[in-house]
């Protein structure tokens, strides 16, 4: 988000019309204001009507964004239908190429749920999955958020409301994933009414104490030893994530992928002649300090790959991790090293504190492990890691979404920094 309030736009097609105020401008309404809606998708799919979006978000500029969707209820009660042509051009070229792409030759990598007929399809399956646990659906899926990576609905059903969740290619593991760590820890993640892994489709339980703010850390000091047993206990059942298709993200693989990162991002070309020396000198001290980290003796386990206060649920008593997106197979203390991030932001206290309080439970579980080293060394390897994390998702989604822009960069220089202060 930038300073100022965005204006969302809504586009609400039909073939080559398009529905308009009185007045003959698109409907709009500003992100935040209106029904209480937690993302500015789930607003616009219910804004004129029941809708969902037929292509991703445009940037129209720094705070206009226009939403293109498609009517899965009756017409508005107020305002009228008119033709695109009668639309401004700028907004007038995006609703059109919207529309074509949404019936015609979508963009290559971009994901099926602005593809036509696929809502139908996943309520189809949800009333199969409903049916086998005595539950019936009472309505239409409703959007909480659709973007490039992940569609989020909300189903209400007649014994309260499950929650679905379809990733990207890039993430078709997710559901799986979380299938295989909820028989083993369920406890710790969100409870699974049903699977559909060749799809990546996944439909859960509602989760108490999700705060769209973001877990306090409380949550995560509660997590912290929890979430270490679950990763030492994963040892036991690690070809079972294999066989869900976890990511193997380990040493070898994490520095190879960081390597062709810096190699061929284009975002790299945004830093300055001193930056580009600097992370020449930086690479070889990185590497070496990465095999140092998986050289103290810490095997690879489960990982979540990206545990901040917004993927943990937290209710005072209990918490859960959801979001699992980048769950993979790779060392322990990257997991450990975010959750000390956001304990130490919201205490202000000092990270490197943090991180040695957090991992305490690895020191015990491996007496013969060089655990002060591997504390010392995590953080820096945390941002290689999510380096590689953001490039491989640039390349893995629809071009031009802009979802992730700026990333890849903004974390190269961390790594310099990081480097340069040692």
């Amino acid at each position: 988000m930038t300073g100022h309030p965005r204006n969302i736009h809504v586009a609400l097609t039909d073939g080559d019309r398009v529905w308009v105020d009185d007045d003959g401008r698109l409907p709009a309404f500003e992100q935040g204001q209106w029904g209480g809606a937690a993302t500015a998708t789930a607003g616009a799919s219910r804004f004129l009507t029941d809708a969902v979006h037929l292509a991703p978000v445009v940037v129209l500029d720094e705070t206009n964004r226009l939403h293109v969707v498609g009517a899965r209820g009756g017409a508005p009660s107020r305002g009228r239908w008119a033709h695109t042509d009668d639309l401004p051009e700028d907004v007038r070229t995006q609703v059109v190429r919207s529309v074509r792409e949404h019936w015609g030759t979508p963009p290559a990598r971009r994901p099926d749920w602005y593809r036509p007929g696929w809502h139908d399809e996943v309520e189809a399956w949800i009333d199969t999955v409903l049916a086998d646990t005595g539950r019936s659906r009472t309505g239409p899926l409703r959007t909480h958020r659709v973007w490039s990576i992940s569609a989020v609905h909300v189903v209400p059903t007649d014994r309260g409301p499950v929650w679905f969740k379809a990733s990207c290619e890039h993430f078709s593991a997710e559901a799986a994933i979380v299938e295989t760590v909820a028989r083993h820890v369920p406890d710790l993640v969100p409870e699974v009414v049903g699977v559909e892994r060749d799809r990546g489709w996944l439909l859960t339980e509602p989760l108490p104490g999700v705060d769209t703010a973001g877990a306090p850390a409380e949550a995560a000091t509660a997590l912290a030893p929890l979430w270490a047993a679950a990763q030492i206990s994963s040892l036991d059942w690690i070809d079972e994530l294999r066989r869900a298709g976890a990511p193997d993200r380990g040493l070898e693989t994490t520095l190879t992928a960081w390597r062709e990162a810096l190699t061929t991002s284009p975002e790299l070309d945004a830093l300055t002649a001193d930056e580009q020396a600097a992370l020449s000198e930086a690479i070889p001290v990185v590497e070496a300090r990465v095999r140092e980290l998986w050289a103290c003796g810490f095997p690879d386990t489960l990982a979540h790959g990206d545990l901040h206060a917004g993927n943990v649920a937290f209710d005072g008593a209990g918490v859960r991790v959801f979001d699992w997106s980048d769950g993979c197979l790779t060392h322990p203390f990257l997991d450990g090293t975010h959750l000390a991030h956001w304990i130490a932001q919201e205490e202000g206290a000092e990270v490197g504190d943090r991180v040695h309080t957090v991992l305490l439970p690895w020191r015990d579980a491996f007496p013969g492990a060089d655990f002060d080293r591997a504390v010392e060394l995590a953080p820096l390897a945390d941002l290689v890691f999510q380096t590689v994390t953001f490039d491989a998702l640039t390349r893995g989604i629809e071009a031009g979404t802009g979802d992730f822009d700026g990333v890849v960069v903004m974390l190269t220089r961390k790594v310099i920094e990081s480097v340069i202060a040692q």
